[in-house]
């Protein structure tokens, strides 16, 4: 069993998915875990904060609160359910990972977006409560208004990035080709939206 990666090769996620990917899954495939999920339920707090426009019901501290109170629990369970779907339906296409190993895929290539973290703290320090508006805050000039669109653009292009890097990875631990992971992931959006809806729905009835 090989030690498991250092901080620097972990970082290579980025660029080398399938290496970084290959060695964390033969040293640990369960390890960081929590700590990744608390970080991405952070983002996805945010991220949730801002398209729900809580920027204008609270003020920002009651937004943070509630985001790290949240965090784990959040980023928990999307990447589990999300890990639960994709394991499922891999195992139609003969895959050969194990859930820890396909829930590690999944993680780790998500892991370079503590890097909007770190934008989305530029933004707050810049704005404040209003960058947790649903519109672009209009008291944005010069300075501002700029930093604000490059961190934006910035945040998408690492989302995007981490979703091809996921191909890589869980290709890399089920053995089949990154296109087989694009069909994969597409049928578990899918799946998922489809349990999204018919939930929603039945909550509508309850409540009607």
């Amino acid at each position: 069993m090989s030690n498991f990666p250092s901080f620097k090769e972990l970082l290579q996620i980025v660029v080398k998915p399938r290496e970084v990917i290959r060695k964390i899954v033969n040293a640990d495939a369960r390890k960081y875990f929590l700590l990744i999920a608390f970080i991405l339920g952070i983002i996805g707090m945010f991220d949730l904060s801002a398209m729900s426009d809580l920027g204008d019901k609270y003020d920002i501290w009651t937004i943070l609160g509630f985001s790290i109170i949240f965090a784990l629990p959040y980023g928990y369970a999307i990447l589990s359910i999300f890990s639960v779907v994709i394991y499922w339906i891999s195992k139609l296409f003969k895959g050969k990972a194990n859930f820890y190993e396909t829930r590690a895929a999944i993680t780790w290539a998500f892991f370079p977006r503590f890097i909007n973290l770190i934008l989305w703290t530029v933004n707050i320090s810049m704005l404040g409560v209003a960058a947790f508006y649903l519109q672009d805050p209009v008291t944005m000039a010069g300075p501002v208004f700029y930093t604000y669109q490059v961190t934006t653009f910035l945040m998408a292009l690492i989302v995007v990035w981490t979703w091809v890097s996921s191909l890589q990875t869980l290709s890399e631990v089920n053995g089949y080709s990154a296109w087989v992971s694009l069909v994969v992931v597409v049928l578990s959006t899918f799946v998922i939206m489809g349990f999204w809806i018919l939930l929603s729905m039945f909550a509508n009835i309850i409540s009607a």
